[in-house]
């Protein structure tokens, strides 16, 4: 099984307080954490380092998350999006996860949960 270390994540969110809670969260947990705070930075850091999974808020100025979804799978269609928003409606999370988006979580999100997910999405990729 990949080891957390090998399973880097890109972390996605105009919060920055968020950003640094959970980039220590994950990095205390031994996974390799890169960060972006809008959706230009995230494609950089996607062309980048090819995250394993990104975590993505929907809300964000500029580039707002479901662009950055798709331009996430036009540079890599293989990496797992997870996407969050604060003003989220069922309608708003089908069509994300119609547009290639794995999960969805309504904010503040759980950290527990998103672990438990991104778990699952490591030993999906493991098999």
């Amino acid at each position: 099984m990949t080891s957390p270390d090998q399973f880097s994540l890109l972390f996605v969110d105009d919060e920055a307080d968020f950003l640094a809670t959970i980039d220590e969260f994950f990095t205390s947990l031994g996974y390799t954490v890169h960060t972006a705070s809008n959706g230009q930075e995230a494609l950089l850091r996607v062309k980048e380092h090819l995250p394993n999974a990104v975590f993505l808020d929907i809300s964000m100025p500029q580039m707002d998350g479901t662009e950055t979804l798709r331009l996430i799978h036009e540079i890599e269609p293989g990496i797992q999006v997870i996407v969050a928003s604060g003003y989220a409606s069922e309608d708003l999370a089908r069509s994300l996860l119609q547009h290639g988006a794995c999960d969805f979580f309504q904010k503040p999100v759980d950290l527990m949960r998103l672990h438990e997910t991104i778990e699952r999405l490591q030993t999906l990729q493991d098999l």
